[in-house]
């Protein structure tokens, strides 16, 4: 998700994005972009906003949103009328690992359809999705709510998944670490060919 965001930067400039379970954490100071997450997570994010040397602002939100309500404080419609209000429109959705939870897909596809179908039509939900057995699909979700998807090839974005593959300890004799001795994250390749990258979006 993250090589996709950097590689497609300059798309979301100047846009309004609501990052769902704040994927990111590393805003850009060109789009307006609403970090979302339960409360108890919150502090969490603005966390992660101070190590990155951000803080909220105008361009910069931290709120409350509870997939599957409505009408209240921390609902997708509340969320809605705010940024109507501020004469915006929310134009790209973020999350990363979303669809972990079964009891969570029509919740947040709910909230996905809201926006879309309710606000900003051309608005698209970009999603990192791990397939975790077969026999969880989202399809007949998406059916539900009007919603379409595709998935985004990896090379479109000169995605390297080598960079992320395991090694043995033989064959790490000799890597050097990364820059500023940052750890690697490292996964096998089972894992990780089992993570795409979808575009979500109206159902025409």
């Amino acid at each position: 998700m993250a090589d996709y965001v950097w590689h497609e930067r300059h798309r979301f400039a100047n846009h309004t994005v609501l990052e769902v379970g704040a994927v990111l954490a590393k805003a850009d100071v060109h789009s307006h972009v609403i970090l979302s997450d339960v409360s108890t997570i919150l502090p969490v994010i603005r966390s992660g906003l101070a190590l990155n040397q951000l803080q909220e602002s105008a361009k910069i939100c931290v709120r409350e949103l509870m997939w599957g309500e409505m009408e209240t404080s921390r609902s997708v419609d509340r969320l809605v009328h705010d940024i109507e209000v501020q004469g915006r429109t929310i134009d790209y959705i973020l999350g990363s690992d979303t669809f972990y939870d079964p009891v969570d897909f029509e919740k947040l596809l709910m909230v996905v359809s809201y926006i879309i179908h309710r606000h900003q039509p051309s608005c698209k939900f970009i999603t990192a999705y791990q397939e975790r057995s077969a026999k969880r699909s989202i399809q007949y979700l998406l059916d539900k709510w009007m919603l379409r998807c595709r998935l985004i090839p990896k090379e479109s974005f000169d995605f390297d998944e080598y960079r992320f593959l395991n090694y043995d300890d033989e064959d790490n004799e000799g890597m050097q670490q990364d820059k500023d001795d940052v750890t690697p994250v490292r996964v096998d390749a089972g894992t990780l060919s089992s993570v795409f990258l979808l575009e979500i979006s109206a159902k025409i």
